[in-house]
């Protein structure tokens, strides 16, 4: 009684009537088998279950609370929470003004990158282990730190956001689409890679798509230089093509990747991928091929 009690008075103190509230449950699950030159083959599983919760108050603004979990028995250490089971744990507050996010995530600068080109593949699959160090134009991200970031909503096609984490890392980034064309810039610093600079841009020719992406990194006078091409084409309503070229440079040595796949929508929540992967790691020389299996409810 005294939990129900307790409940009823947060909802009054939000000004949260129960005709607002709402609880979901969501699952993806995914199988892989991936083959290689210098590993052999090897399989593995892989997906997220998530919990998100909301309630509008009366006066328009949306809390939301995620809880993102791995699906696999096999976790990184790289996961947010320390049970190396929980991949997301935040909590949203948005309305007119736009919205913020608190947690252990990825701050706004990774959830506003989707138009470089090695966000553009159909999946990233993967085949090779030698995959180089010196590419990914992507700005730096550590979901296991919590931090507060901020989107405004979009203005004209211009979208501002930035996000920090506390006595650390601190990003900021724009965002502007207009006419079929988009375009981003984002600055991080106070990571342990030292100062990025990331811009990219996406538009599509004859039904082709083109997303680029270029970072320059200054780690205490270490320079890396990396950059990416991504070109992406429907074969028909079910099955869609992406080939994404990546190269990255540091004091001379060279990383590149070249990477082909294809997605086919089986069904709806069902969809297969196989793709290969060709990487060169200042000489180090890999290739293989992968597939795997995606469903989602």
């Amino acid at each position: 009684m005294r939990k129900v009690l307790l409940a009823t008075t947060a909802l009054v103190a939000m000004s949260v009537t129960g005709a607002h509230a709402d609880i979901s449950i969501s699952m993806t699950a995914e199988t892989g088998f991936i083959t290689s030159d210098q590993d052999g083959d090897s399989a593995w599983m892989d997906g997220n279950l998530t919990v998100t919760g909301s309630a509008t108050s009366d006066s328009g603004l949306t809390f939301t609370a995620v809880k993102n979990m791995a699906f696999q028995n096999d976790t990184p250490a790289s996961y947010a929470g320390d049970d190396a089971i929980t991949e997301d744990a935040y909590i949203d507050i948005s309305g007119d003004f736009g919205g913020f996010r608190i947690g252990q995530t990825d701050m706004a600068g990774d959830r506003m990158d989707g138009v470089l080109g090695k966000n553009k593949d159909v999946y990233t699959i993967g085949a090779t282990s030698t995959s180089g160090t010196y590419y990914g134009t992507d700005v730096a991200d550590f979901i296991q730190d919590t931090s507060i970031s901020y989107v405004s909503p979009s203005m004209n096609g211009l979208t501002v956001y930035g996000g920090a984490v506390p006595n650390g890392q601190s990003q900021m980034g724009i965002n502007f689409s207009l006419g079929g064309m988009a375009l981003m810039i984002q600055q991080q610093s106070g990571a342990s890679v030292g100062d990025e600079v990331a811009v990219g841009a996406g538009f599509s020719v004859a039904g082709i798509g083109i997303n680029v992406g270029k970072k320059q990194e200054d780690n205490d006078g270490t320079k890396t230089d990396s950059s990416d091409l991504n070109l992406a084409y429907s074969l028909n309503d079910s099955a869609k093509m992406t080939v994404l070229l990546q190269e990255g440079k540091q004091s001379g040595a060279k990383h590149t990747s070249t990477g082909v796949e294809i997605a086919y929508t089986i069904a709806p929540g069902a969809t297969a991928y196989i793709g290969y992967e060709s990487t060169d790691k200042a000489g180090d020389k890999d290739s293989g091929m992968g597939a795997v299996l995606s469903v989602s409810f």
